[in-house]
């Protein structure tokens, strides 16, 4: 019999009569070490405890991953739209530039090539200064997470990832800047 607090309320029982009483009436799920036996009552299941607990971290873990993915494929989407509308309009703002350098000889394909090119360092200098801003947060959060978790977190970029990102905003950009660019060159 555990000593009466008020916190239990007027009527407090043990554990061991409870179950005495009712082996399903404190809970659901019975938790054994793993090779344990033990027998399920009736509204009850046996697990083990840790398969049970890797499955829900799995679970977790999965569902994480799948929250990541969404929000990395969104902010692509933007970063490349944003690229794009960029482009654009630095195509359309350059277009007397292509007017008099088609004037001199400049070839229709040339121009497209140098309005492909310019789009290209454009976004490779955008990516490489990106890179350079988010390093240093990083690090900061990778130090932090190693303080409190006691072990060594470094900073970790999934280069995968990081290179749809990039390759998505630069052939996004360099469409559009190349298409603004046919589209100025055609009046």
């Amino acid at each position: 019999m555990l000593p009466d607090g008020p916190a239990r309320g007027a009527f407090v029982m043990s554990r061991a009569e409870v179950r005495a009483h009712d082996p399903a009436a404190l809970g659901d799920d019975i938790f054994v070490p793993a090779g344990a036996r033990a027998t399920a009552v009736p509204g009850t299941a046996v697990h083990d405890a840790e398969r049970y607990a890797l499955d829900d971290y799995a679970t977790d873990a999965r569902l994480t991953d799948a929250l990541a993915a969404l929000l990395i494929a969104v902010a692509t989407g933007y970063g490349a739209l944003a690229a794009a509308n960029g482009a654009a309009a630095a195509a359309h703002a350059r277009r007397r530039d292509h007017t008099v350098l088609a004037t001199v000889g400049g070839t229709r394909r040339q121009l497209l090539a140098l309005a492909a090119r310019e789009t290209a360092v454009t976004v490779g200098l955008g990516a490489a200064l990106g890179l350079l801003a988010a390093l240093p947060p990083l690090a900061a959060t990778a130090s932090g997470l190693s303080r409190a978790a006691g072990t060594q977190v470094g900073p970790h970029l999934h280069l995968p990832t990081l290179a749809v990102a990039v390759l998505g905003s630069l052939l996004t950009a360099v469409a559009a800047g190349v298409l603004t660019t046919w589209r100025g060159l055609r009046k």
